[in-house]
């Protein structure tokens, strides 16, 4: 454990140091990890948002910090130092709060923004930097260096050589296997130096004629806004046009139950339009007139009528207890099926504030043998009044 840590802090360290130097291909990596790093992440940890606010600050310092030392190596101005970061940080934020696949592709801006920076070569000015890793600075990265110089050494293979009788065998001296390790290194430095080279002339001949063609400027930042807007638009759209339907959908379904059933089941099965609330995962939920909790969902074809009731403990034994991913188990009341596949699942009212809790807060829930997903289900409770005032309890 120690020497793993050993190993691994003085890379820590280089990541967050402001002093030094970092060359194109650790700036581009950096970069580029980061980005995936928080599309991952909040894909996986989607329900969490300040989760996901705090490792999107963390990549954030990450992506400045690099962004300083390849300005300082390419010798630029330290007057968009920040752009980078700042653009990541904007478009990370808007992603998390429209909670949309399609929000991603914001992300493409400050990429575009790291990938002019991969243009500008490194300038050295008579100075001589020896990079390991890509990082020339204060933090001591040679451990690194010798342990790939000792690991070459360690696979160099050693003949024995034969010699007449009376003279003692021997084998190749260490001093000549050294040598021939950093003739290598320098043939290997030399080529490097090589590719940066063609690299070097690559990306500055990109640059210059972006530069240099007026047309093709304004050609990039017209595609830049119809990208941004186009992403809003339909992330709002989206999620504004199945709200909608679903409300839609789920108020015809509660007056047609209505006009079949009179009010026999009216605590149970009809609930004012305020209190009615779609979820991201084609369920709905009602509050009772009596603040109890009801589940509404679509499945399979069955004969209407209970499925299960609490009171006389029969029924479909799936049904008897929602299960969600973390243990947390509740008791529905009754269980209703109407028009064969309309499921109705009501709940106690002592049960409602940690059932809600319950769905804002878990991944995932399975009721009578269907698996629904809990992604976003947190920020459509808390926009919701009657149902927000139970997570601040």
């Amino acid at each position: 454990m120690t020497f793993l840590l050993e190993f691994l802090v003085p890379l820590l360290q280089s990541l967050f140091c402001l002093q030094g130097y970092d060359d194109r291909s650790r700036f581009f990596t950096l970069s580029a990890i980061s980005l995936l790093a928080f599309i991952i992440f909040s894909a996986i940890f989607s329900s969490y948002f300040i989760v996901n606010l705090i490792f999107l600050l963390l990549l954030t310092s990450i992506v400045t910090i690099t962004t300083i030392r390849r300005l300082r190596d390419a010798k630029l101005s330290k007057n968009w130092q920040f752009i980078p970061s700042i653009l990541f940080l904007i478009t990370g934020i808007i992603t998390l709060l429209l909670d949309n696949n399609i929000s991603y592709y914001l992300l493409l801006l400050p990429s575009l923004v790291s990938a002019l920076l991969l243009t500008y070569p490194s300038q050295s000015n008579g100075e001589e930097k020896n990079y390991i890793y890509g990082y020339y600075g204060p933090v001591d990265l040679s451990n690194y260096q010798q342990s790939t110089q000792n690991t070459m050494m360690h696979s160099q293979r050693i003949e024995p050589t034969l010699v007449s009788d009376g003279v003692n065998t021997d084998f190749v001296n260490h001093n000549s296997i050294t040598t021939k390790i950093k003739q290598d290194d320098y043939s290997n430095q030399a080529n490097t130096q090589t590719t940066n080279q063609v690299q070097t002339d690559i990306g500055e001949l990109i640059r210059l004629k972006l530069l240099n063609n007026k047309k093709l400027q304004l050609g990039l930042l017209i595609s830049l806004i119809v990208i941004v807007v186009t992403v809003v638009i339909t992330s709002l759209l989206t999620n504004d046009v199945n709200s909608t339907l679903s409300q839609e959908k789920t108020q015809a379904l509660t007056n047609e139950q209505t006009i079949q059933q009179g009010n026999s089941n009216e605590d149970i099965l009809i609930a004012s339009k305020s209190q009615h609330l779609p979820m991201p995962d084609n369920f709905d939920l009602y509050l009772t007139a009596h603040q109890g909790l009801l589940l509404h969902w679509q499945a399979d074809s069955v004969a209407n009528g209970q499925l299960w009731s609490q009171l006389t403990v029969k029924g479909d034994k799936s049904c008897q207890v929602i299960n969600f991913n973390k243990g947390n188990d509740f008791r529905p009341l009754t269980i209703e099926v109407e028009g064969n596949t309309e499921y109705f699942a009501s709940f106690s009212p002592l049960d409602t504030q940690a059932l809600i809790k319950a769905l804002a807060f878990q991944s995932s829930f399975s009721l009578c043998g269907y698996d629904f997903s809990l992604k976003g289900s947190q920020a459509a409770l808390g926009k919701h009044n009657s149902y927000s005032s139970f997570l601040d309890k």
